[in-house]
């Protein structure tokens, strides 16, 4: 690493991405898991860099401004402000941004494979063989599939044939082969790595770097009827993007890069190419302020489906960015990129599927814990959390848990474990709620000679949800300093170590002022079903003979489910006097119903309560509160209601026969 060896730097960068349309949430993920990581290294104390940009000198690049009008240098100016509005709108930052139209990438690409063909690596020949242009990828017949197609993007290939410029692939089998030793670990996951090995193993051909059918590129030193191969420029962005400078190599900068992410389709480049080439460019330098060791390691991703297919700029079909964060902020989109599937495979991705993890894991459970908390603390302790607490053994358990949970996410997090480290901090956040449960602080508060009974344990609960907003703060940057400022705590949340996740939240320090961190989301809202009135009058009579009318047959019975649900939480309807709110854990993954039963029952009597609920009535709108099921209960000519609840804990889900 160049520059200041006492500086802990980190160096990570995104794939340079092609700009030849508007960015999608598969542009956008690779993205935002490089800025957790760089966040997240951030908060140990690195100096991280981050950088990403645009590979310009394609092909597609042409096409897609002819089409446009434009010229291709006017028509990339314009499309990469639409990346970095993307960026901003998903929280990327900061990160340093390259083009490879620019001039002091230009320079180094030039002096790169000048260097490289001095040694002896490069020499002319002519390429034969199929070329994808929106892949910008050349294959041979044997890689093709049925008809021509690209095996990549399916789509059809054509034949080339020119001359061209070759780089001596062949001649780095074996450095190549020990690079990419399991122990190594150059490539994770460990199945890309094998995917890497056996293509070594199956012997290494010699690859083209130019193309002489094209204008538009970075022309060769030596040749400049050539310009370079668009992927073997966009390589070298990442050693532009590090502040390397050939004309002044004692300048600081940050290559080597730790960490390169990719999809799955671009290793091959990465892992085996770009090493090789970084190698033969070292062997001509003299000067070893001029040498340039191979990255570090390659975090290969999979796809997102959307459907069936791989989500995809040229495809169709895709999802924009601004189009989720509208329903769920950058936050949610953000949370979901990393909890939803382990890095390295594939998943599928929806709006359905994003919202249900807003809903449900931000909202239904750390939202609802942040709400549970912060209102008994103001209602029991004036919004002051205690100075003095007295603690209780399962105050002891939970501290425990919480340190155990914190220290394994955080161990995850340093192997980019990210969806695992997720379900660890969220351990924390469902044992929370758990407690809480178990211990009905609203009990105590009925009791206020007793109220010393729980000071420890909101102390303890506290503490968790403080270890908790700092470990979720590389994934939730701006949700996570609301968090922090609800909790009453000063500055920012990104700017504590993960040191600071393991001291306690100040005794007797007072708590901000709560609002909902995650407002659920419904993506029926446009059209919402038709609200039921808040109360229901009295049922019509029927007559004796109209008693046949209203009979059902047992099959129009089945259509109802009813099941056991879990109330989590209670509270008010704002400006409704007999609507009350409740979070139910309904074995699904969540969901909150309304019902007026507030002339009768308490709020926070309904806590803890298993209840049976009609779980397939079509949502409804009370007072604007989602109303997703519908709760039983008797009334009787006196006005008298008496909610039905199961006479012992059954598994939430259950269904009631």
């Amino acid at each position: 690493m160049g520059g200041d060896e006492n500086n802990r730097r980190f160096y990570l960068t995104t794939p340079i991405y092609y700009i030849n349309a508007l960015p999608h949430l598969g542009t956008a993920y690779t993205t935002v898991i490089a800025d957790i990581i760089a966040r997240f290294k951030r908060m140990q104390g690195y100096d991280a860099l981050l950088v990403t940009g645009s590979d310009e000198n394609s092909q597609k690049i042409v096409l897609a401004a002819e089409e446009a009008g434009r010229n291709p240098l006017k028509f990339c100016d314009e499309m990469v402000q639409h990346y970095h509005e993307a960026w901003r709108m998903l929280d990327i930052g900061p990160y340093k941004y390259v083009r490879t139209t620019e001039e002091r990438h230009r320079k180094l690409v030039q002096f790169f494979f000048q260097r490289v063909r001095d040694a002896g690596y490069i020499y002319k020949g002519e390429y034969s063989g199929y070329y994808c242009t929106p892949c910008e990828t050349f294959y041979t017949e044997k890689e093709l599939m049925g008809e021509g197609l690209c095996p990549k993007c399916e789509r059809p290939t054509h034949e080339v044939s020119e001359e061209a410029y070759f780089f001596k692939l062949s001649a780095f089998q074996d450095y190549l082969e020990k690079l990419l030793r399991p122990e190594a670990e150059f490539v994770v996951p460990d199945f890309r790595l094998n995917e890497m090995r056996a293509r070594v193993d199956e012997g290494l051909a010699d690859v083209c770097i130019s193309r002489s059918s094209l204008e538009w590129g970075i022309p060769l030193p030596w040749d400049d009827t050539h310009v370079f191969y668009v992927w073997v420029d966009a390589l070298l962005a990442y050693v532009t993007g590090s502040g390397f400078d050939f004309e002044q190599p004692e300048k600081p900068h940050y290559w080597p890069a730790q960490l390169n992410l990719m999809a799955k389709d671009i290793p091959w480049f990465h892992a085996i190419i770009f090493p090789a080439l970084l190698r033969a460019y070292s062997e001509s330098c003299k000067d070893s302020r001029l040498k340039l060791d191979h990255v570090e390691q390659m975090l290969v991703h999979g796809y997102w489906l959307y459907g069936e297919s791989k989500m995809s700029k040229s495809r169709g079909g895709a999802i924009s960015p601004r189009e989720v964060v509208e329903l769920v902020c950058s936050d949610g989109l953000r949370y979901f990129f990393a909890r939803e599937v382990p890095l390295g495979l594939d998943g599928t991705i929806s709006l359905e599927a994003i919202v249900n993890r807003y809903n449900y894991d931000l909202g239904n459970d750390l939202g609802n814990l942040l709400n549970r908390l912060l209102t008994m603390t103001e209602k029991y302790f004036g919004g002051v959390v205690p100075e003095t607490p007295e603690y209780r053994e399962s105050d002891a358990e939970l501290r425990e848990l919480t340190a155990k949970q914190r220290d394994e996410a955080l161990g995850l997090l340093e192997r980019y474990e990210l969806s695992r480290a997720l379900e660890e901090t969220f351990a924390i956040i469902r044992e929370c709620n758990r407690f809480i449960d178990q211990r009905k602080p609203w009990v105590l508060g009925k009791k206020p000679h007793r109220a010393e009974e729980f000071t420890g344990a909101f102390c303890v609960l506290f503490d968790a949800v403080r270890a908790v907003a700092i470990l979720l703060a590389p994934v939730m940057p701006s949700a996570m300093q609301k968090l922090w400022e609800q909790l009453g705590l000063e500055g920012r949340v990104e700017d504590a170590t993960f040191a600071d996740a393991a001291k306690p939240y100040p005794r007797g320090n007072r708590i901000g002022r709560a609002h909902p961190l995650f407002p659920r989301v419904d993506l029926n809202e446009q059209t919402p079903a038709p609200a039921a009135p808040e109360e229901s009058g009295e049922p019509d009579a029927v007559e004796e003979n109209d008693m046949a009318e209203n009979m059902i047959e047992f099959a129009d019975f089945q259509k109802m489910e009813i099941i056991v649900a879990k109330i989590l939480s209670a509270e008010p309807v704002a400006g409704a006097d007999k609507l009350i709110k409740m979070q139910m854990d309904d074995g699904r993954g969540g969901r909150q119903t309304v019902a007026g039963i507030a002339p009768w029952i308490k709020p926070e009597d309904l806590v803890g309560l298993y209840v049976p609920i009609v779980a397939n009535l079509k949502p409804a709108r009370l007072r604007g509160e989602l109303s997703e099921g519908m709760l039983l209960a008797a009334q009787d000519d006196a006005g008298n209601l008496s909610l039905v609840v199961m006479q012992e804990e059954i598994a939430p889900g259950s269904k009631v026969v």
